[in-house]
């Protein structure tokens, strides 16, 4: 391969296919550490060196064509970058089209720059060597792409998907398609409003670059307005855990009333000669008695209603749910962090336990202690393996602040909120949120901070 082909006045635009090569790899590679990976550490390694030698034969074999496949291989070099992508990222195929289009702007401007410095320097000093090419490229390639990871993952929240519509694809593809044609054109032909004989480069870096800041800004805006429509509905969930508590708190009373009525069931059962009504008077009464063991009495009257009325759902889905809370630790916890923290956990719980086909196994164990400065919320439900999606084959998986485990339902923008409010709330009063899943049981245990 010719590292210096482009010096010839013919061959002026040419970047050498293996520059281009890495450009177009360090741009997936890039990716690979901004976005969540399907994969653990061992594949991630072998991924990329093979997706590095991949690219660099594509470009070699592409560089032995004719000039009249210059197109073909341009849009063969995309797709190597798309399912490069597409195999190593946990991504969905539009959102791999975003970041492919970003991924290739990006190294269309590196190469670019490069290219544009090096001819610069040539001509300032009168010195073209390979080892000086190779040089500028290190420290362009190492600059760019340095800078441009700090700002881009920014604008990547690393824990989701983009979600993004055909409308959104369509228009990200056309700004990297219109900067590509624009920053080319020069070298096809020179009749055109947008070509420059003796600028081409500097013509083709700044479109590039141009393209590169349209899409990174379009990114930033996205994930802003993502992050807007998160943090609304996360403060709707809260508002409505608060508002079930409000109901609840009316249905307790309620249902503590019609304790009182007890003794009217036992009149009523003493004096009722039809064996139909009797068996309805004794269903009644079976039914108050299990409202009455529902009751809890923790010493928070918040969290009594709480659990109150997630027992009483349990009972009904044939969950057993084992709670050795002491309430007087939620002392200094507001009421609404106290709905939205027990409401998402046991919610979350319930909804995963219920699956379990074996009704002997659905339980649901919650405690509430203190140690040393931290009063420490757990629970613990038996969960299907099938419907916890990991993020690797380990057996015992931790899940970090923001590395949460993935919902699995199939829009993970508009579910798994009632997570992230609970790592607010443990946030908010100095604690953290941890998540595991061992063995079939799945665990949540958040710290709180203790003022005192």
């Amino acid at each position: 391969m010719n590292f210096s082909a482009f010096l010839n006045p013919v061959n002026f635009q040419d970047t050498p296919r293996l520059f281009t090569a890495i450009a177009e790899w360090l741009a997936v590679f890039v990716y690979f550490n901004i976005y969540k990976k399907r994969y653990n550490d061992k594949t991630f390694i072998l991924q990329c060196v093979c997706t590095l030698g991949i690219q660099v034969l594509f470009q070699f074999i592409a560089g032995i064509l004719p000039l009249s496949f210059w197109i073909i291989s341009m849009v063969g070099a995309v797709g190597m970058m798309y399912l490069s992508l597409y195999l190593v990222l946990d991504i969905k195929p539009k959102d791999c089209g975003v970041i492919t289009t970003h991924a290739f702007v990006l190294a269309e401007f590196a190469a670019s720059l490069y290219k544009q410095l090096y001819v610069w320097l040539v001509k300032l000093g009168d010195n073209d060597s390979q080892l000086a090419s190779v040089c500028m490229m290190i420290i362009v390639y190492l600059c760019t792409f340095i800078i441009y990871f700090n700002v881009e993952r920014g604008n990547i929240a690393p824990n989701r998907n983009l979600n993004v519509s055909t409308k959104e694809l369509v228009s990200v593809v056309i700004t990297g398609v219109g900067a590509f044609i624009i920053s080319n054109i020069s070298f096809v032909t020179s009749r055109t409003p947008f070509s420059a004989t003796e600028n081409m480069l500097y013509v083709r870096t700044l479109v590039d670059f141009g393209g590169m800041l349209m899409l990174m800004t379009e990114m930033g805006r996205r994930n802003e307005l993502a992050l807007k429509n998160e943090s609304n509905a996360i403060n709707q969930l809260f508002q409505r855990q608060y508002e079930q508590y409000k109901l609840a708190v009316d249905n307790s009373e309620a249902l503590r009333k019609e304790m009182h009525d007890m003794k009217h069931y036992v009149m009523a059962l003493k004096n009722e000669d039809d064996p139909d009504r009797r068996a309805e008077v004794l269903e009644d009464m079976e039914q108050a008695i299990a409202i009455q063991e529902s009751f809890m009495n923790t010493g928070n009257k918040v969290l009594d209603v709480i659990l109150t009325t997630k027992s009483l759902q349990c009972q009904k889905k044939n969950i057993t749910l084992n709670a050795m809370v002491d309430g007087d630790l939620l002392a200094d916890i507001h009421v609404k962090d106290i709905c939205s923290l027990f409401g998402n956990i046991l919610d979350n719980a319930i909804e995963a336990t219920q699956q379990v086909e074996d009704m002997e196994k659905r339980l649901i164990t919650l405690s509430v202690r203190k140690r040393n400065q931290f009063t420490i919320v757990e629970c613990e439900n038996i969960s299907d393996s099938s419907n916890v999606k990991l993020r690797s084959n380990k057996r015992r998986r931790r899940f970090g602040r923001n590395s949460l485990p993935k919902t699995t339902k199939g829009d993970n923008v508009k579910h798994g909120f009632g997570l992230k409010s609970i790592s607010q709330v443990a946030e908010k009063y100095g604690g953290a949120m941890n998540c595991s899943y061992e063995n079939g049981w799945f665990k949540v245990k958040v710290l709180l901070a203790n003022k005192n």
